[in-house]
């Protein structure tokens, strides 16, 4: 197997759900200052990586964007409310919560476009805009989906697009996975079911095919597996 670019692969098996790092993935978040990159909840347990090592009472684990891990497997964001990780998921550093299923997500305070509707999540819980929101630098976003940002001009948001609720931009992920058979991709933030004899084009320009082949934008090729989950760049946001 050929993979090139800044990517990853997930592997589950039974029910045990397996890490390996094809590549470097610095482009893509930094690592914390921990060396923590991502926790996985597995079998009631709290497991860091790299080294696989279990967290115990009374530990805690720190992850950027103020997460703090538990040992009984909830986290929390910026002080509020405690919320579970299922069995399987992973929190990563930066942000992002993989779902077995392959759907991928920020746990951190961010407003989005999803199929046509704006919606902010805050403390976890979604909440589609009604009136226009106006973010921490100035920025406003309105249900139309115009951005007005605090210096440039107004435009449109994106499917998939991610910003904090300070006005950053958060880099968003995509995710291509084999689950009962069935190639699934999520683009935009919305998960795609693709038809055996169909392809579709990722924001990276990674080409995946209904059989579970998948072409990197670099000329990698590789066939996932069952359960395997890839994760590539998602949109991107534009110069504002």
């Amino acid at each position: 197997m050929v993979v090139s670019g800044v990517t990853r692969i997930i592997a589950m098996k039974t029910n045990v759900l397996l890490i390996a790092f094809l590549v470097s993935i610095s482009a893509l978040t930094a690592a914390p200052s921990s060396g923590i990159e991502r926790v996985q909840f597995t079998k009631h347990k709290v497991v860091s990586w790299p080294g696989g090592e279990v967290l115990n009472a009374p530990n805690q684990i720190a992850l950027p964007f103020n997460i703090v891990v538990l040992t009984n497997g909830t986290f929390m964001v910026n002080g509020g409310r405690r919320r579970a990780l299922q069995e399987g998921e992973i929190l990563g550093a930066d942000g992002m919560l993989i779902k077995p299923d392959g759907s991928i997500t920020p746990v951190i305070d961010h407003v989005t476009l999803n199929r046509g509707h704006v919606i902010l999540f805050k403390d976890g819980e979604p909440i589609e805009l009604n009136q226009t929101v106006q973010l921490g630098d100035g920025t406003t976003v309105a249900p139309d989906w115009k951005i007005t940002p605090r210096v440039g001009s107004p435009r449109r948001l994106l499917d998939g697009e991610l910003f904090q609720l300070e006005g950053n931009s958060l880099p968003a992920r995509d995710t291509i996975t084999k689950q009962n058979g069935r190639v699934m991709v999520q683009k935009d933030g919305s998960m795609l079911a693709l038809d055996p004899a169909r392809s579709i084009m990722m924001n990276d320009g990674t080409k995946v095919f209904g059989d579970g082949t998948f072409i990197t934008f670099h000329g990698g090729r590789s066939t996932l597996g069952e359960g395997q989950i890839y994760i590539v760049q998602g949109v991107v946001t534009r110069p504002r």
